[in-house]
């Protein structure tokens, strides 16, 4: 009788040095993955808040107009926007809306300079006029005193100045731009 290996060679298995090799290979590629995903996360979510930012005060515009009333813009807390419809002839808010941010998205600006369009003042929530300020039935942004007003809202997540996102309101036409802070610069 011929000794036959115990187990043949295709399933004689890895060494301890192969095996040790090839978790070192996963750990450095996990270890450089983690801070991209992170800056990836960061980024969609300042996007994210940016857009539903954005898309609630269009969708609160468009509203104005097609009912042909004026809504209330307020901020009453950090991550927090609601809309009043303005009764006539009593002048009375009947709440109608309201949206919260998600994610740990505030209402702020951190340090951050203005953006381009230059309406911002040294707050999270800046308006050239004087609040409250609403949209009007033809769609432009005014102040209490009836006056157009330009605005800029800056969004991000307190302590990671890569999340800063902005909307600007013009106040004649109610139209809204978004920016995106690179660090250096807003950028459309």
């Amino acid at each position: 009788m011929r000794n036959r290996p115990l187990f043949p060679a295709s399933q004689q298995g890895f060494t301890l040095l192969e095996a040790i090799t090839v978790t070192a290979i996963i750990m450095v590629g996990a270890a450089m993955a983690i801070p991209v995903t992170m800056a990836m996360v960061n980024n969609a979510r300042g996007d994210s808040a940016m857009v539903v930012t954005a898309t609630f005060l269009e969708t609160t515009r468009n509203r104005a107009v097609a009912e042909r009333r004026n809504l209330q813009i307020s901020f009453p807390t950090n991550n927090t926007i609601q809309v009043d419809r303005i009764e006539v002839p009593s002048g009375l808010l009947t709440t109608i809306s309201s949206m919260t941010l998600e994610g740990g998205e505030e209402f702020t600006r951190m340090g951050l300079p203005d953006t381009p369009d230059a309406f911002g003042g040294a707050g999270a929530v800046n308006f050239t006029g004087v609040a409250p300020v609403m949209f009007t039935s033809d769609g432009s942004f005014i102040d209490s005193a009836g006056d157009v007003t330009n605005a800029t809202i800056f969004v991000a997540r307190p302590g990671v100045p890569e999340t800063g996102r902005a909307v600007t309101i013009w106040g004649v036409t109610g139209l809204m731009r978004t920016w995106k802070w690179r660090g250096t610069l807003w950028q459309q």
